[in-house]
């Protein structure tokens, strides 16, 4: 007998235990399933969602490409898009994919893509397409691009008119060639918000290498200085204020007329002092030759930000195009630009030179674009 009640303490017990978790548990209606929705909590496997059932807290949500689902959590009404998964909590959390909230729930399908795909030393556009119609009012939207590593790079998108909002940004020409998520939060006043996680792999490529065998004397121009770091302080805090116009048309011209490579974008510098490996730099621009007193002119329109002497860069020219894309010159043998100057594109800013640290007569052209060097020569070939 003593046997039989202890077995149903244990029981009473259990069951007691599993209300309680129930009751402070987060617990979300089904209102709307459509295709194959699929829900599981650790450890057991995914199970079909059905309408008129929960979520509970911890469960995992999952949709492929002809399914969808809508749930509510109190006032607030949520969607999740096909080719997403959440995880259920207090506010529902995102893992990739795309989510929605609503208080009406009337929900705004938002529309986005980016271009070309994501590579190495390159530049990519994402274009979010809010029509003017669309009811959504006093928007804000907030991105980046992050890895698991920790690398975190905000965009900033401009409202470019007829509802469609761009954000331009680049790879590193060093970035390791791993799954990054490009994150999309729109929140309107009320409150209301759509969510995008989407998940994608950097392309790899490779830009070729060089070798550069080092004198003492050649060594010492690289030591850093007091001096140099104010100037690349100076020069970053330029970078980090760009207009929010675009000023740029069409594509970019190469800033000299017979435009010939003498080092391309993105090639992999290894520096030698005395046979022994001493470091690795990528050329994060392209140097183009021309002999001393060549024109030099601007690649597109802009605003001069910077027109003055460094060290390493010579006489060095800075043209903002606006939305975060800046254009350098550098080396320069001249300038005929001032700070504030706007300059049209093809209008001549300087001459070839040979100033600062440099081998020869040549032009140094970098192309930046939201705090990363990117290859000039697509600005040629892409309109962004």
């Amino acid at each position: 007998m003593k046997r039989i009640t202890f077995k149903i303490f244990i029981i009473t017990t259990v069951c007691f235990i599993f209300v309680l978790e129930c009751v402070h548990a987060e617990e979300l209606d089904i209102v709307h399933v459509f295709g194959n929705v699929l829900a599981r909590k650790d450890p057991d496997p995914y199970a079909r969602v059905r309408k008129g059932g929960k979520l509970t807290e911890d469960i995992f949500v999952k949709t492929h490409g002809d399914s969808e689902i809508v749930f509510r959590n109190k006032d607030r009404i949520y969607k999740l898009y096909p080719y997403s998964v959440l995880k259920i909590k207090k506010k529902p959390v995102l893992i990739y994919g795309k989510l929605s909230q609503s208080a009406s729930g009337e929900f705004y399908d938002l529309p986005f893509y980016f271009s070309p795909d994501p590579v190495q030393g390159k530049t990519m556009k994402v274009i979010v397409n809010i029509p003017e119609d669309s009811q959504i009012g006093g928007i804000n939207i907030s991105s980046a691009i992050k890895n698991d590593s920790g690398y975190s790079n905000k965009l900033t998108f401009y409202d470019v008119g007829n509802g469609i909002y761009r954000a331009l940004t680049g790879f590193d020409v060093g970035a390791p060639p791993v799954k990054y998520r490009l994150t999309i939060t729109v929140k309107s006043k009320n409150g209301d918000y759509s969510e995008i996680i989407y998940p994608f792999f950097l392309k790899s490529l490779n830009y070729g290498k060089g070798e550069v065998t080092l004198t003492e004397d050649m060594l010492a121009l690289f030591a850093d200085s007091e001096q140099k770091r104010k100037e690349r302080k100076i020069l970053a805090g330029i970078l980090s204020k760009p207009g929010s116009q675009a000023l740029w048309e069409d594509l970019f011209l190469y800033p000299v007329k017979e435009p010939v490579t003498n080092s391309a974008f993105g090639k992999k510098r290894i520096y030698y002092i005395e046979n022994s490996n001493s470091f690795t730099r990528y050329h994060r621009g392209m140097d183009l030759k021309g002999g001393k007193g060549d024109p030099v002119f601007s690649a597109n329109r802009g605003d001069v930000v910077f027109s003055d002497v460094r060290i390493t860069t010579g006489n060095s020219v800075v043209i903002d195009h606006g939305l975060g894309v800046f254009s350098l010159y550098f080396h320069l043998d001249s300038t005929s630009v001032s700070i504030g100057d706007r300059v049209e594109k093809g209008e001549k800013i300087g001459e070839v030179g040979s100033t600062g640290i440099a081998e020869g007569n040549h032009l140094h052209w970098g192309i930046f674009v939201n705090g990363i060097y990117v290859d000039p020569s697509d600005w040629t070939k892409r309109e962004f």
